[in-house]
């Protein structure tokens, strides 16, 4: 009799761990995902800052199942290794970058880095979130390259610094030295403006500025005061030639060997993160600008006096169509042109 009893009480313990689960908290597998995240910025940036608050919400909410460490300004590598890593499921996982940054991998996202494409960063917000021509391509490119976008950071309207003189009209462009994105779109852009485009990665900007191997660079405002850029340069332009997304992404493969419930958790978090990063932008841009004009002379351009650059580059979108026969360009920017923002 008392092993009988025994027997049940060792079935009874038993139904009753795997009631609750056991101990692996209510998990369906049990199983822990850990994430590298591979940020391509300083960790004091908005983009940093809000993905460390994805990160640990990921971990409350999944009950530590989910675990992602983020490793800011490229410690992990440049983005080219790092997209890489995220298409084999290697040591990388999740990770952004510029959207032009992308080109080396499809000519999906080329359009997106064209010169005054969007008239501001609502109208870019509503098409890369909601337009069904943004989710097709999304769609077309995580079936091409195995790495699936979840989100949008915005990655701020482009300015321009350089040393040399102040920027108004296209004509003060001429001759100068500018760091452009290995991005052929980039390089015709300031080709187009007569600059001299300078491909240099993004490690690279600094000691590049700093040494006057190139006169200048474009980056946003949140950039350009977290890389310390406006302090070897003299001059700033408002110009926004670009309004320019970065896309968060993560390995394919890592995404579906996720539990639905884990899914759900990170892109949850991920939205969360991006919504906040945005409204960043317009609590911190104000302050960098004061910050760059304790360095930097501050050009703001009109309306009409960036219409003049507009005009200048309307060759690049030319160009484009030719070189880019595989892209519908005209179906873009009238699909963008619908987008009152």
């Amino acid at each position: 009799m008392k092993k009988v009893l025994a027997v049940l009480l060792c079935l009874v313990m038993v139904f009753a761990m795997t009631a609750c689960g056991g101990d692996d908290g209510g998990s369906a597998d049990g199983e822990v995902y850990k994430i590298s995240y591979a940020g391509t910025v300083a960790d004091t940036t908005s983009m940093m800052i809000r993905m460390n608050e994805a990160a640990t919400k990921m971990n409350e909410l999944s009950g530590g199942r989910l675990q992602m460490t983020v490793y800011p300004n490229n410690q992990l590598g440049d983005s080219v290794s790092n997209f890489q890593q995220m298409q084999e499921n290697g040591s990388v996982q999740m990770g952004e970058l510029s959207a032009a940054a992308l080109s080396s991998f499809t000519n999906l996202y080329t359009p997106y880095s064209l010169p005054f494409l969007f008239s501001s960063k609502e109208q870019a917000f509503e098409y890369f979130d909601n337009s069904e021509q943004a989710k097709a391509v999304a769609d077309q490119f995580y079936k091409d390259t195995g790495v699936r976008i979840i989100g949008w950071y915005y990655n701020d309207a482009r300015t321009i610094t350089n040393s040399k003189h102040a920027i108004k009209t296209p004509a003060d462009m001429v001759g100068l030295k500018i760091r452009a994105m290995q991005s052929d779109v980039y390089i015709k852009t300031f080709e187009a403006l007569g600059a001299s485009p300078i491909s240099m990665s993004f490690a690279e900007v600094f000691t590049g500025l700093q040494q006057k191997n190139i006169d200048g660079q474009d980056n946003g405002t949140a950039l350009t005061v977290s890389q310390k850029f406006h302090e070897v340069q003299k001059y700033y332009t408002d110009l926004h030639h670009v309004i320019d997304m970065a896309p968060i992404l993560v390995s394919e493969e890592f995404y579906q060997s996720l539990p639905d419930d884990l899914k759900t958790i990170l892109t949850d978090c991920i939205a969360e993160a991006v919504a906040a990063e945005r409204a960043d932008y317009d609590v911190n841009g104000e302050k960098e600008e004061e910050e760059i004009a304790k360095y930097c002379e501050i050009t703001h351009l009109t309306d009409a006096e960036r219409e003049a650059f507009k005009d200048a580059c309307s060759s690049v979108y030319d160009w484009y169509k030719t070189a880019y026969t595989d892209i519908d360009l005209d179906a873009i920017t009238a699909e963008i042109a619908t987008i009152n923002k």
